[in-house]
């Protein structure tokens, strides 16, 4: 059986710490979300997104981010997880956060470390259960050079554990609604974490398996 997997961020790698997020400063948390999808069950996540942008009037060419969504139109999406879950139960979502501030020196001078770390986490046991992955993490967060690095090192951790064969693609997350919806979803979490804004995470909550990188 083969499966999907499409990974998102929210937050930054920054580690300007000594100033205000938004003030600039780095944010002090960071968060990747992924949607973890059977295969040709990828209609459930795009109809949300379409329907996000219909109720808006604009278009899908138009990418609306996590960052510009009103705390309704959130509350609307996390409803949508457990809507999801009910009809296709082996679509699972997942997220990791980690506190920045509590990261070592060498997580610091080499960002890409503690994201390809995050995403063995987040993924190696989920990628384990399958034959074949395809993984999409949104190009925007991956460099040409990490994006061979972030390949090997799960493929390596995936090869200790299971025969799975992985497949790395990174998508620009304007031409992928699935990604757009895994981008919501980072959002809700980081945001709980970085400002407060809990609302439509405690709805979202229960659906989400959630780790966190506290140190």
């Amino acid at each position: 059986m083969g499966a999907t997997i499409y990974l998102d961020e929210s937050g930054c790698l920054g580690w300007k710490l000594d100033q205000p997020y938004g003030h600039g400063g780095s944010s002090r948390f960071f968060t990747l979300a992924a949607a973890i999808i059977p295969d040709g069950r990828e209609p459930s996540l795009e109809r949300v997104i379409r329907g996000m942008y219909k109720k808006r009037g604009r278009s899908a060419r138009n990418e609306l981010k996590s960052v510009a969504m009103k705390s309704a139109e959130r509350i609307h999406f996390s409803n949508s997880l457990a809507n999801i879950r009910t009809r296709d139960p082996d679509i699972v979502f997942a997220a990791i956060t980690v506190r920045k501030e509590r990261a070592n020196n060498a997580f610091r001078q080499h960002p890409n470390r503690l994201y390809n770390f995050m995403t063995k986490l987040l993924l190696l046991d989920l990628m384990s259960q399958y034959d074949s992955v395809c993984f999409i993490p949104d190009a925007r967060s991956i460099k040409v050079e990490s994006k061979y690095a972030l390949h090997d090192y799960l493929a390596t951790e995936l090869a200790s554990v299971s025969d799975t064969a992985l497949q790395t693609t990174p998508w620009e997350s304007r031409d992928c609604l699935p990604l757009q919806f895994v981008d919501v979803m980072a959002g809700i979490v980081w945001s709980h974490f970085e400002h407060g804004n809990s609302d439509a995470y405690r709805v979202a909550m229960p659906h989400i398996g959630q780790r966190h990188l506290f140190f």
